[in-house]
């Protein structure tokens, strides 16, 4: 039995339970490994002018994935992307372990945690299996050969989670990023953690008082102190 949506709680994935872009570092390690360096190295430089325009991103991040993984085959790419997530999650100081802590405490409290997130379906879903996540329903990004075919990025988010029945309003929201001030919004508590000055500014002036940030460091320890709903250091 699912829990309600008003006690459904939805987590973003890298940056705030996992440092850095699980899937930008598959195509950093993996697929852009070897005899495919100098061919990352020229798409880069040219769609770098293109990332810099928010617009622009989604496209530029379906090339990217798209060079990084052309000729391969689509069995094989899973079991890749399996074998990389698995690794990713066992990786030492990899894990954000207040966050992995807060979405415990969610799950053991009987809420329906949802991950949402840009990263690749085969690969977040690899990691949130070897961390013990694996009750956790995940929406993510798809790829079908060598093409991203969904880039959960943005309002994307809210389209999917919609075509799953999970529609707003959510009780907590947790993102490290603007591009999902539309899921916090839909919240009742949104929480943005590990964000700037200037992001919080931005922010609050959507969210107002609802807003709570937090800071996450990766490789916390179980002791180590850490921000909790209602603080407000920035």
């Amino acid at each position: 039995m699912r829990a309600s949506t008003a006690d459904t709680v939805i987590f973003d994935f890298d940056g705030v339970l996992l440092r850095g872009d699980a899937f930008g570092l598959f195509l950093r390690r993996t697929a852009f490994a070897g005899a495919r360096l100098p061919l990352a190295v020229a798409a880069l430089v040219l769609l770098a002018p293109v990332a810099t325009v928010p617009a622009l991103r989604p496209w530029a991040a379906r090339w990217v994935s798209r060079i990084g993984l052309v000729g391969r085959n689509g069995d094989e790419l899973r079991a890749e992307l399996e074998r990389f997530g698995t690794n990713l999650g066992a990786e030492p100081g990899r894990m954000i372990e207040p966050g992995l802590r807060m979405i415990r405490s969610h799950l053991a409290a009987g809420d329906r945690v949802i991950v949402v997130t840009a990263c690749e379906h085969t690969l977040a879903r690899a990691v949130l299996d070897a961390i013990g996540l694996a009750e956790v329903e995940l929406v993510a990004s798809h790829i079908r050969g060598p093409r991203l075919i969904v880039h959960n990025h943005g309002a994307t988010k809210m389209a999917q989670l919609t075509g799953q029945g999970v529609t707003p309003p959510w009780r907590v929201a947790y993102s490290d990023s603007l591009s999902d001030l539309p899921i916090l919004d839909a919240a009742e508590q949104p929480v943005l953690v590990n964000a700037t000055t200037r992001e919080v500014t931005r922010a609050r002036r959507l969210l107002g008082a609802r807003l709570t940030t937090v800071t996450w460091l990766a490789g916390q320890g179980p002791g180590h102190p850490h921000h909790t709903a209602g603080d407000d250091r920035r």
